[in-house]
């Protein structure tokens, strides 16, 4: 099971067009560590020492932070405490000290719960996957989401992440949260199990990859052939 905190605003596509041209519904992002290119303001935190998933709430409210992790996660865990005026960044990185996890910013306003990453150095670089394999991916990933009506993209937003394996077989995908919409999250893993991305990832490409959908705009293209 997965937890999503603090809704917020619709997630933007502009931060992959550097990466390449994304689909109209669809955004890759190779996922990078959470880092102050928002929310640089400080904000006032008075968060006391408690289980982890109220902390992480308590954050996402005070910060309009969206905060996605799966729940276990936070299970069994306690957040230390904070008081006082920090930047986003700072105060997630204070919230979780000692639980063995970081925050990794995952969109312009959301980000993910993973445990540190201890087998790979803070000093080591991460192999970040190139245009063409991300747009194969895009490829993918949208063929598999057109061929049900209850995943075709355009009319929901959802974060997933996903594990390809050095063949390019999509192994496994994890909802981050929910679309709104029980059956369809049932669809959406169905979905994607066995498809094949026709480019292979590099060698010891950073994983999991972090896929956001979006809703489309009115004035964008419809992303499945054949959609009216």
């Amino acid at each position: 099971m997965l937890r999503r905190t603090a809704l917020t605003a619709d997630f933007a596509c502009a931060l992959v067009a550097s990466l390449l041209l994304a689909w109209s519904g669809l955004c890759v992002l190779a996922q990078q560590r959470y880092e102050t290119t928002q929310g640089g303001e400080e904000v006032v935190f008075d968060i006391p020492s408690q289980p982890l998933a109220a902390a992480l709430g308590t954050y996402g409210a005070t910060t309009g932070v969206q905060v996605l992790y799966e729940t276990a996660l936070a299970a069994g865990r306690t957040s230390a405490a904070i008081k006082g005026s920090f930047t986003q960044e700072a105060a997630l990185r204070a919230l979780l000290a000692g639980t063995g996890l970081v925050g990794r910013r995952t969109d312009v306003d959301a980000i993910t719960i993973v445990p540190t990453l201890r087998e790979h150095p803070a000093s080591a670089a991460s192999i970040v996957p190139d245009a063409r394999f991300l747009g194969a991916l895009q490829a993918g990933v949208l063929g598999a989401l057109c061929g049900n009506t209850d995943t075709r993209p355009g009319g929901y937003r959802m974060a997933l992440q996903l594990w390809i394996t050095p063949t390019g077989a999509l192994q496994r995908a994890s909802l981050l949260g929910s679309s709104g919409n029980a059956r369809r999250d049932v669809a959406l893993i169905a979905q994607l199990q066995n498809v094949q991305i026709a480019v292979l990832p590099p060698a010891g490409m950073t994983q999991p990859i972090t896929l956001t959908i979006v809703p489309r705009s009115p004035l964008q293209p419809l992303e499945c052939s054949g959609e009216r």
